[in-house]
């Protein structure tokens, strides 16, 4: 004993992979242990190209390795997906669909009024204008303009709530409105 020198004690890793074959009968790897033989891989190719990792290191990722593995068995860790952030046109398109809708019933509620005021206008026969054909003629190019629907929308919205404050007779919102209406307007004069 006292010539002897003290033997540094080499550890050798239990090789897994045998055990488990021996054991799965077929030779198929189930998911597990193809997991672990591609850590194993993954670990082989760190000694090869980064021989600097120390053991405290190592044994620090199989720690991490392990605990994952655990959080996955019971559920709680999931593998991260990627996030699609690409552009979706469908809803754009659906609530521009919408909006050309509504302005659309918007544009028929101004016909529909503006045609049933002109005739119970002309069934009255009390017009007191002087200059009737004029405005007949500009009735009538509204009318067509409205129903080829070549009005903004934007007049299309002052117009509609034009209508709005006349079947409610608020003759005070109404002469706002029509001034507001005479300056954005971007229908000819």
């Amino acid at each position: 004993y006292q010539g002897q020198t003290k033997r540094k004690r080499i550890r050798r890793k239990k090789q897994k992979n045998s055990l488990q074959n021996s054991n799965n009968l077929h030779g198929e790897q189930t998911e597990p242990e193809m997991q672990e033989t591609l850590v194993q891989d993954n670990l082989q190719l760190q000694k090869i190209e980064s021989p600097k990792i120390s053991k405290n290191k190592k044994r620090k990722m199989k720690k991490k390795r392990r605990q994952k593995e655990k959080m996955r068995a019971a559920g709680l860790l999931t593998k991260t997906t990627g996030v699609d952030f690409t552009y979706q046109p469908d809803k754009d398109n659906r609530e521009g669909a919408a909006d050309l809708k509504d302005i659309d019933e918007k544009a028929d509620s101004i016909l529909n009024f503006l045609q049933a005021t002109q005739q119970i206008y002309f069934a009255d026969n009390k017009s007191e204008c002087t200059d009737f054909t004029v405005n007949s003629a500009t009735v009538q190019e509204l009318l067509q303009c409205l129903e080829s629907r070549n009005v903004s929308s934007s007049d299309v919205t002052l117009l509609h709530q034009l209508k709005s404050l006349l079947l409610l007779q608020d003759i005070d919102r109404l002469k706002d409105a029509l001034k507001q209406f005479q300056e954005h307007s971007m229908m000819p004069p």
